[in-house]
């Protein structure tokens, strides 16, 4: 019998099929050959709820989560009181939730200072920006230093708060750009709870920066405002 569980009736111990065991099995064995590919939202979510919460059925759980935070990412961004007012989730299950989410960031941070991490898609980076600031909960200022290959010299939180000159001092940039001989800046910040589009302040930030990093011929390749799970790019609406 494959996976079974026993069940006291009265004075009875009967054995019933444990079904829960050959689902969480056969969802174990799609991501050893192909990992997520093929994976929805929600499947993705509770292959990492198997690890979270032993002997149930977790995909109802992992369906609620995804339409109570509108995604994968938005439910990798809740925090752990949000993720604790969902029926059946207790502490210790939105702990680990959580605790994934920060090993992501740990496992980017580490990436990029230990060998020369490399950004060739749109999609990678704005994985990476998700990973990094997407679950803040104000705004916060990031930037991404990148030599002639477009490998990653280093990447760093600059600032908090609104955008703005008083936040982001594009002669800092400068100065850190020169100190790492990058050829090239990725910067990016949040709007938490807000739209993918850009304030005035945003463009003229924007346009300041461009402007300080061309006097010593470093280029700004883009610019990226998250918000919830979709982006802007300053790039793709020709702003850069």
């Amino acid at each position: 019998m494959t996976g079974a569980i026993c069940v006291r009736k009265g004075k009875d111990l009967k054995m019933i099929k444990n079904t829960t065991k050959g689902h969480r099995s056969r969802l174990r064995k799609r991501f050893s050959i192909n990992g997520f590919d093929g994976f929805q939202e929600y499947e993705i979510l509770e292959y990492l709820l198997t690890y979270l919460i032993m002997r149930k059925d977790v995909k109802p759980l992992a369906k609620e989560l995804i339409q109570k935070f509108g995604s994968f990412s938005g439910v990798m961004d809740a925090s752990i009181e949000e993720l604790e007012r969902i029926e059946n989730i207790g502490n210790t299950t939105a702990v680990g939730i959580r605790g994934f989410r920060e090993l992501m960031n740990s496992y980017f941070k580490s990436a990029s200072s230990e060998k020369q991490m490399q950004i060739t898609k749109i999609s990678e980076l704005v994985s990476l920006l998700r990973s990094q600031i997407g679950h803040y909960q104000h705004e916060v200022f990031y930037v991404i230093y990148l030599n002639a290959k477009n490998d990653i010299l280093k990447q760093e939180r600059v600032g908090e708060g609104t955008v703005s000159q008083s936040v982001v001092y594009p002669r800092k940039l400068v100065e850190q750009a020169l100190k790492l001989k990058a050829t090239s800046l990725i910067i990016a910040h949040n709007h938490p709870g807000g739209i993918a589009e850009p304030s005035d302040a945003d463009i003229n930030i924007t346009a300041e920066i461009k402007c300080a990093l061309s006097l010593v011929e470093v280029s700004l390749q883009e610019h990226i405002i998250l918000a919830d799970d979709k982006y802007f790019s300053f790039r793709r609406s020709n702003l850069i």
